[in-house]
């Protein structure tokens, strides 16, 4: 009789469609955008996904869509085949996987989830009305995003996802953590996101799973902070490493700023969720300036003073110098330029090697984030593809897709603009860096010459061939930068040359003299930064905002 009735209630939902049903119960109701190891989909594949949530009656989702894109709300469509699959209960769940293979099932979308962010919808099935949306930041990874409470209005981060189940946090054990190196007085060690030197806390994470600090407390002389759980990127310590904390009572420039601003020796300590007491340290305020104090052997009882510290990286290393390859060209947004060998269109980062001598890549580490210089590593694994010839280049797509091959990183470059490094195997030592700025659709950002200093704004994209001056679409107008390009008002930003502000209204606001860091202590708003020549006369323009 059970199995009757199941029938009977799929055969109702098929006839009825989702006509007369109240879609406004239906919503997006948690977000896994970077899926690494938490659950598996049924060919064992890691992958993100999306889970609606029904506070209303039997509904049927046939014909209903989900997209990532504002432009194509009818991007992927629930089969009209299985209702099986397609049918919600009262209060009931269903999970769809984001992973743009739909060979694998009437579950699977064809498209992936980014994991720098972006909007998701759920769209009815006329393909254009919005039944729910949300919009999600940069994904850390195994973290979900969801609502507090199934269909609640409230949004947090899970760092035990809850698919197919109610939302609800779940307290995971206070874990094993070390404060393992300290600098009181960083005058021109590591600087954070907004260019400030400031005294910094290392923690390392000596377990064989990542740990989020939300809950924790770092406390020095009876002065605490305790982390938050608004931007998990920056209080997640992935397994074996390690992670800075920036002593500076900024609490506002992000989660990774505490409200410590050491001013005497003392007692620090980290304390879990629960009040246990996860590690405590003698705290020596009168280290010398840019020296740090630390652990000798990560998580060792003994400790030394360190003439050179070693921010997010083990406190034994070797140093390796690396060698002379330079970026020579990025793409943020390309849309028909450049295919890869699987005719997709995706952002890359081409290396160069301007010696006379082949160069080989194979461990070292690629990034767009500033706090995790080991974000991709070129594996050692793929043999002589790694080597670049002399005066040969080498691209690398950013396009989240390693299955497509070993030169396809875990990251994709924001068409903000954004910093991009290159690190030897150490994972510390900078074989180079730049600032990308915003460029247009199908246009990158290289070198005006191979290995040259001065970066331009090419209007013909030259991955994997020499670079030239003679598509340059404006040296003078590419040669300005600022950055962090929007900022809060009153942050720092930091300037490439003297520039003259002005607002909306061609009133002059500001000058700066010279290169340097500028305070933003005016009115939220956009504003026109005109580069001063040596000769004082008006030069690039470019757009600040100011939030």
């Amino acid at each position: 009789m059970k199995k009757w009735r199941n029938g009977m209630l799929v055969a109702l939902v098929w006839c009825l469609g989702s006509t007369g049903i109240e879609a406004q119960s239906l919503m997006i109701n948690e977000v896994l955008a970077s899926n690494s190891s938490f659950d598996y989909d049924d060919f064992f594949q890691f992958e993100d996904w999306i889970e609606i949530y029904n506070g209303g009656g039997i509904l049927n989702l046939e014909g209903y869509h989900l997209s990532d894109d504002p432009d194509t709300l009818d991007k992927w469509m629930f089969p009209s085949t299985n209702p099986g699959l397609t049918t919600i209960l009262p209060g009931g769940h269903l999970r769809i996987w984001c992973d743009d293979d739909e060979q694998q099932g009437e579950d699977h979308t064809n498209f992936k989830l980014s994991g720098d962010g972006e909007t998701v919808f759920l769209v009815e099935p006329d393909g254009f009305t919005i039944v729910d949306s949300i919009t999600f930041g940069l994904a850390q990874t195994d973290i979900s995003y969801g609502r507090a409470c199934d269909g609640c209005s409230d949004w947090i981060y899970f760092n035990v996802p809850t698919p197919d189940a109610t939302n609800a946090l779940i307290n995971l054990p206070v874990s094993t953590l070390f404060i393992n190196e300290y600098q009181p007085s960083n005058g021109a060690t590591v600087f954070d996101e907004n260019f400030n030197f400031s005294p910094w806390i290392e923690v390392f994470n000596p377990n064989d799973y990542q740990v989020n600090l939300s809950g924790y407390q770092v406390e020095l002389n009876g002065v605490s902070h305790a982390f938050n759980n608004n931007e998990p990127w920056k209080t997640t310590i992935e397994a074996g490493e390690f992670q800075i904390f920036w002593m500076d009572g900024a609490v506002e420039l992000g989660s990774n700023h505490i409200a410590i601003e050491p001013q005497s020796s003392g007692t620090m300590r980290l304390i879990g969720y629960d009040d246990t007491v996860v590690d405590e340290i003698d705290y020596d305020h009168s280290i010398g300036l840019d020296a740090s104090s630390g652990r000798s052997t990560d998580g060792s009882p003994m400790w030394t003073t360190f003439n050179t510290p070693t921010p997010r990286v083990t406190n034994a290393l070797q140093i390796i110098e690396p060698a002379q390859v330079v970026i020579n060209e990025v793409q943020s947004d390309n849309f028909i330029s450049y295919a890869d060998p699987a005719g997709e269109f995706e952002d890359w980062i081409e290396l160069h090697n301007p010696t006379s001598l082949p160069i080989d890549i194979a461990g070292y580490f690629v990034t767009d984030r500033l706090d995790r210089p080991m974000k991709w590593q070129v594996p050692a694994t793929a043999g002589d593809s790694t080597i670049i010839a002399p005066g040969g280049f080498l691209v690398l797509f950013a396009d989240e897709d390693g299955s497509q091959g070993w030169n396809h990183m875990n990251f994709k470059l924001s068409s903000q603009g954004e910093p991009i490094a290159l690190r030897s195997p150490d994972g510390f030592s900078v074989a180079d860096s730049v600032f990308m700025p915003s460029v247009m659709q199908d246009r990158s950002w290289g070198r005006q010459f191979d290995a040259h200093p001065n970066w331009v704004e090419f209007f013909i994209p030259t991955p994997n061939a020499t670079n030239g001056a003679n598509n340059v679409v404006e040296l003078e107008s590419a040669s300005l930068m600022c950055f962090p390009n929007p900022v809060r008002a009153y942050g720092d930003v930091t300037f490439n040359q003297a520039v003259d502000i002005y607002d909306m209204q061609g009133r002059l606001v500001q000058s700066m003299a010279a290169a340097g860091v500028w305070n933003a202590n005016l009115t939220a708003g956009t504003y026109a930064v005109v580069a001063v020549r040596q000769t004082g006369v008006p030069g690039s323009v470019t757009k600040l905002q100011i939030q």
